[in-house]
């Protein structure tokens, strides 16, 4: 379900019915709720398909249970951030101990498996790019599944060429030599394979204010601190970028702007704020999730007397153009330059 007010994709967490996820014997048991479908995303899709560059869920996990099997993507990155409980996690041949606070980035090549090792339930957001197509493999039980086809099977080697040779061909190709059998083993380890994991509390916040005090906030950047590099998708850093910002009263994030390529995702934690975008003006609080696809303008206020706690979530597009419309100006990424344009013709200079 997709809903729009003054051009923001906007819902209310509390408002989304939990999913119930359990195997015949209970050892894999979660609850969900699917934030990006309710803000019209489209499962497996990405952009080029009407989808979403990224996907974030909800999961709630009963003690002693797994949430799936554990498995490895050769593409597809998950980033974790853990709202309560406890939890044992599993990545390749290591386990590690989180708790809620924690944040941890399972690269594509790891085989990771999540398992409630507390007494209550464990609460946590799970954001994944969306590839335009991810083999997964499962260690334990040896067998694969294929997205977005969602088949799941077993694999027999066979020869490249395998059943190929008694097939008839519309003319006659030169003889070539045959190819080496094709592995069923796992996927090959990412350069960047091994979790990772940050306590979010022992992120240094970092400030950011205008000359006129009239832009700022104070953030933790988890996602370049569990490896990402700025700006750097896709030859290297994450498809991602998760931020955590504290507004203080009185400010904004910063001016208001459309991005031509990226997503940005709020999701408000505590509380509240005013968001601006072509419609005007609407009041957000905790447990909203807004989205502003690219092209639409807008911007984060907090107006209220206490600070304003919220993550932001946005993909690395490879380029990006922002523009700014209260003051006409624009930039381009990576790198980031801030300009004013001059008209031009299209050979001005050139001859």
């Amino acid at each position: 379900m997709r809903r729009s007010f003054f051009f923001m994709h906007q819902i209310r967490l509390a408002d989304l019915p939990w999913e119930e996820r359990r195997s015949p014997t209970g050892r894999y048991h979660s609850y969900l709720k699917d934030i990006s479908l309710a803000l019209g995303g489209v499962r497996d899709v990405g952009p080029w398909g009407g989808g979403h560059p990224f996907d974030l869920q909800l999961r709630r996990v009963p003690p002693g249970a797994a949430v799936c099997p554990q498995h490895a993507h050769a593409v597809q990155w998950e980033l974790f951030v853990v709202l309560a409980g406890t939890a044992t996690v599993r990545a390749d041949a290591a386990t590690h101990a989180v708790a809620a606070g924690d944040a941890f980035m399972q690269p594509p090549g790891t085989a990771h498996q999540i398992v409630n090792s507390g007494s209550v339930d464990l609460e946590f957001y799970v954001i994944a790019n969306n590839s335009p197509a991810d083999s997964t493999w499962y260690p334990n039980s040896r067998k694969w599944m294929l997205k977005p086809q969602r088949r799941i099977f077993r694999m027999t080697e066979v020869d490249y060429y395998d059943g190929e040779d008694e097939t008839e061909l519309t003319h006659v190709m030169p003889s070539a030599p045959t190819s080496a059998a094709s592995s069923a083993g796992p996927p090959p380890t990412s350069v960047a394979s091994g979790m990772r994991r940050v306590r979010i509390a022992d992120l240094p916040w970092e400030e950011r204010l205008s000359p006129g005090g009239k832009f700022g906030c104070r953030f933790q950047t988890i996602s370049l601190a569990l490896g990402g590099v700025r700006d750097g998708w896709p030859r290297k850093g994450h498809p991602f970028d998760l931020t955590l910002v504290r507004l203080p009263p009185g400010r904004a994030v910063c001016p208001y702007h459309s991005h031509a390529a990226q997503w940005e995702m709020f999701l408000l934690v505590s509380g509240a704020g005013t968001v601006r975008s072509a419609g005007g003006r609407q009041a957000v609080t905790a447990g909203q999730v807004v989205l502003h696809p690219p092209g639409e303008a807008h911007q984060i206020l907090n107006q209220g007397p206490k600070d304003f706690l919220f993550y932001i979530l946005a993909d690395n597009p490879p380029v990006d153009i922002c523009h700014y419309p209260d003051s006409n100006g624009w930039a381009i990424s990576p790198p980031p330059k801030f300009f004013r344009m001059t008209d031009a013709h299209y050979l001005e200079g050139e001859e």
